[in-house]
């Protein structure tokens, strides 16, 4: 009765209607089939499912049709709301969400214009990077106000937790803010005496659904054990893992750890920036779950306005190889407009 009453409450402070709000998490509510949510699609594309999960109602009032490459800070987010809304009410427990090293989402700074373009952005600052998370991870915290509670975020050093509790000052209702455990000096303290306090520490915190900050191969092999013991139990989504992308150069971790983290975690919204200047993959979870990648060129053209150009539109994640193909056939392309365009040129002067 109590959860009955705590979902009806957040279903009107959304303005939404109280059927359907279902949450994956925390057994808060199993749906109307009775069934615990399934495991995560594959991903080659998230597949439909018959009962819906954490219907966020009507909090996002625009619809969103299909996706395009986001131009700007102001679309991320939207497009960060919309494909978490459409990825949950699939009954995915398990997401992984990433944005470039220190894309700025405008939420710290009050450049609301912040455009998507490599070359604006100082990957190697690693203040800019932290406070890039931190703003994706508020983000989220915000949008999941709608959980009648549980929410915890928890952060890769006790140094980024402790800068997150001093921007964000959140009440203890809004949620609770936590730091992995460090490397510990004896090895059964490492392995096992401070992964089992953080998974005290959760527990008592009720936590439904963990948001985790950047992580690192240490951070992801407790989330493994963390996901495997809590099954559809807790949300977790991982934020900034950088685990995603085939024939991608990542941190190094464990083949087997790997291999769980890309079957378990499905990429909800990703956007990588690619070795081609101003090149990038997208990808963004729609309404029925499907989710098509998208590889294109951005430029910047006089005045400040960015222009996207798709080089391909795929139902799955494209290799290295068939991104080098797609931008073969988008520059031949390219130099074909070019030359008709100086052939016109030429056929005007004649004419003269």
């Amino acid at each position: 009765a109590l959860v009955a009453l705590a979902l009806l409450a957040a279903a009107r402070l959304l303005g939404s209607r109280p059927e359907g709000l279902f949450l994956t998490f925390g057994g808060l509510g199993e749906g109307r089939s009775g069934r615990a949510a399934r495991t995560p699609p594959s991903r080659g594309g998230a597949g439909g499912l018959a009962r819906r999960a954490f219907d966020l109602g009507g909090l996002f009032s625009e619809e969103e049709k299909d996706i395009e490459v986001p131009k700007t800070s102001q679309e991320v987010v939207t497009g960060l709301k919309f494909s978490t809304e459409a990825a949950l009410n699939e009954g995915i427990s398990r997401l992984d969400v990433e944005l470039p090293p220190a894309y700025s989402l405008a939420i710290e700074g009050k450049d609301k214009r912040a455009r998507l373009l490599d070359e604006k952005l100082d990957k190697d600052n690693g203040k800019l990077v932290a406070k890039s998370d931190r703003e994706l991870a508020r983000v989220f915290v915000e949008m999941l106000q709608a959980l009648p509670e549980g929410l915890c975020i928890a952060f890769r050093t006790k140094a980024l937790a402790s800068a997150a509790k001093k921007v964000w000052k959140l009440a203890p209702e809004e949620g609770r803010i936590f730091a992995f455990p460090e490397r510990a000096k004896s090895a059964f303290a490492q392995e096992v005496g401070l992964p089992s306090k953080f998974k005290n520490d959760l527990e008592r915190a009720d936590c439904k659904c963990l948001l985790v900050v950047a992580p690192y191969t240490e951070q992801l092999k407790l989330v493994r054990e963390i996901s495997e013991d809590k099954g559809d139990q807790m949300g977790i989504i991982l934020l900034n893992a950088r685990i995603t992308g085939k024939d991608r150069k990542t941190m190094k971790i464990p083949p087997k750890l790997k291999e769980y983290l890309l079957r378990e975690f499905v990429p909800s919204y990703h956007i990588r920036f690619l070795k081609r200047t101003n090149s990038l993959v997208f990808s963004s979870i729609v309404e029925g779950g499907k989710a098509p990648w998208v590889v294109a060129q951005q430029r910047e053209l006089i005045g400040g306005a960015p222009v996207t150009q798709e080089a391909l539109r795929s139902d799955t994640e494209p290799s290295e190889a068939e991104i080098e193909e797609a931008f073969e056939k988008f520059d031949a392309q390219e130099k074909n407009l070019g030359d008709k365009f100086i052939d016109t040129l030429a056929k005007d002067d004649l004419g003269r």
